[in-house]
């Protein structure tokens, strides 16, 4: 706290000078307008203490009434606790009077005529008279100044305490030469220095050697004045030299008047996101290698499914020809096992050559690009049951395709999914009587999920997870012909979409194969 300072130094004057008032070197009227016309209160002591001229402001801020004031003490117009305060400043001021503004920085104060107390500021200035020294006193309320200022002061610590209480950033200012002007408890933590052990230090101390060397700490100051902030990112040092990865926002600081008065600088430790991002690098760099790789493999075996279906389709359709040929030729000639072994032979070739197409089909479904649209299924499924009516006409097979059921894909290979599944349906069912295939969805837990249902030979669940596998089957081939290449296919294709695909059944009873479709995958025109 600042001592008080009161008015007792225009007031305890020598009772030796006589207590007369001369005249001011102008004309009375003028002085007394000049004194009207001031801001401040203006009140005029003699040398006794006395009162002997006032404004009209000296009225409106005390509440007296001049001719209450005239003559009278000037300490009237102070706390009582001020009074009798320095008794040796009046004639001290008198001895050597000067321009003096007293008050600034202090806590002085004025007293209202209703007792109220208020902050004041005093400037003074002797005035000589022909009779004699005057003190001309300019009397200014700092209510408004000291409510600002202790607002100020209160902000201010409360912004201290808040920088204080963050632990997680380094939070400190730097004066324009870059040298720590304070230091919050985050800083310590994260630098590991205490706020003595570092105020007053440049912060270069906080760079690597190799950064300091090549003049990053100034440039990073310079870039700040120049665009009132930097960030940057880099290698920072701590107190017992271990290296961390750091967020730096270096922000300018001015003044009013546009000085700067130095720099703030924000940071934080974020080495594990480094670290972090430096792995995903590394993965998306092992992946991009692996994908090249894998691109590479893709191609040969692009390459190889195209000999596959050249260099072997040709032998067997020369075994098939010279098979068939034998049977017409040398049919008569052949006797009943012969003809079986030829039969037996075309039946192989054959199988071998849907084998080769089925591998094809796998491949394609794995390499061809993806273009997502949406997809009527109810009509793409109708279109497909009726090739299927078409093709054997003689079959009696109840089809249900619910309406308006709709699907977000490819539709090549949409179609391929069901070509699968409801060939397999029709083909499952063909021993059955009564026979119903039925491909519709439902919503579960906000999921569409698509189905083909049959009433077909069905399976034994204890072998489903083999279904989806190339050429995995559950039925053998002379009750039920196939390769096993189309639910491997139907599972590649779905996971393109990714999505997942299920199935249920039983020996006898039909089965019911499931899948979803994500909407998100694949290319959207």
């Amino acid at each position: 706290m600042t001592e008080p300072v009161n008015l007792e130094i225009v007031s305890n004057l020598s009772a030796e000078r006589p207590a007369r008032v001369a005249r001011p070197p102008v004309g009375e009227g003028k002085f007394r307008a000049l004194l009207e016309a001031a801001p401040d209160a203006m009140i005029i002591v003699a040398c006794d203490g006395n009162i002997a001229l006032v404004n009209a402001q000296t009225e409106r801020l005390f509440g007296y009434s001049r001719h209450e004031l005239l003559g009278n003490q000037v300490q009237m117009l102070m706390p009582a606790r001020f009074r009798g305060v320095h008794p040796d400043h009046g004639e001290a001021y008198f001895s050597a009077p000067k321009i003096e503004v007293i008050g600034s920085g202090l806590d002085l104060y004025g007293l209202r005529k209703d007792g109220t107390e208020f902050p004041i500021e005093i400037s003074l200035s002797p005035l000589e008279t022909d009779d004699g020294l005057l003190v001309s006193a300019a009397i200014r309320d700092v209510t408004a100044r000291k409510i600002a200022e202790e607002k100020m002061s209160q902000s201010e610590e409360s912004f201290r305490l808040l920088v204080d209480g963050v632990k997680d950033y380094s939070i400190l200012m730097l004066d324009p030469q870059g040298c720590v002007m304070s230091w919050n408890e985050g800083a310590q933590r994260i630098k590991g220095y205490t706020a003595d052990e570092i105020i007053g230090e440049h912060y270069d101390r906080f760079y690597t050697p190799e950064a300091v060397a090549a003049g990053e700490p100034a440039r990073e100051l310079e870039m700040a004045q120049r665009n009132g902030r930097n960030e940057s990112e880099g290698w920072r040092v701590r107190k017992d030299g271990s290296r961390f990865w750091a967020d730096v926002v270096v922000t300018a600081v001015y003044d009013a008047k546009g000085q700067l008065r130095g720099f703030s600088e924000v940071a934080r430790d974020i080495t594990d996101r480094k670290k972090s991002q430096d792995d995903v690098s590394t993965l998306n760099e092992s992946a991009r290698k692996h994908a090249a790789q894998l691109e590479v493999v893709n191609r040969e075996l692009e390459a190889f499914s195209y000999s596959v279906s050249h260099d072997l389709r040709a032998p067997l359709r020369s075994i098939d020809g010279f098979s068939s040929a034998l049977v017409e030729d040398y049919g008569d000639k052949l006797d009943d096992q012969a003809k079986s072994h030829l039969k037996r032979i075309r039946a192989a070739t054959q199988r071998m050559s849907q084998l080769i197409d089925d591998l094809l089909k796998l491949a394609f479904v794995t390499r061809s690009e993806m273009h997502t649209w949406t997809v009527d299924l109810s009509a793409l499924a109708n279109v497909i049951i009726a090739e299927f009516q078409k093709a054997d006409p003689l079959r009696q097979v109840e089809c249900v395709v619910h309406e308006d059921v709709i699907g977000r894909g490819d539709p090549l290979l949409l179609r391929s999914v069901l070509e699968n599944l409801l060939g397999n349906a029709w083909k499952f069912t063909s021993k059955t009587p009564h026979a119903k295939i039925e491909f519709g969805s439902e919503n579960q837990n906000g999921e569409t999920i698509y189905f083909v249902r049959d009433n077909g030979a069905g399976f034994d669940m204890t072998y489903a997870g083999k279904l989806f596998g190339p050429f995995q089957r559950l039925h053998v081939t002379t009750d039920f012909p196939g390769t096993g290449v189309g639910l491997a296919t139907v599972k590649r294709i779905i996971l393109r979409h990714g999505g997942r695909v299920s199935a249920e059944g039983a020996v006898g009873n039909g089965a019911t194969f499931s899948f979803t479709l994500d909407s998100n995958k694949g290319d959207t025109p």
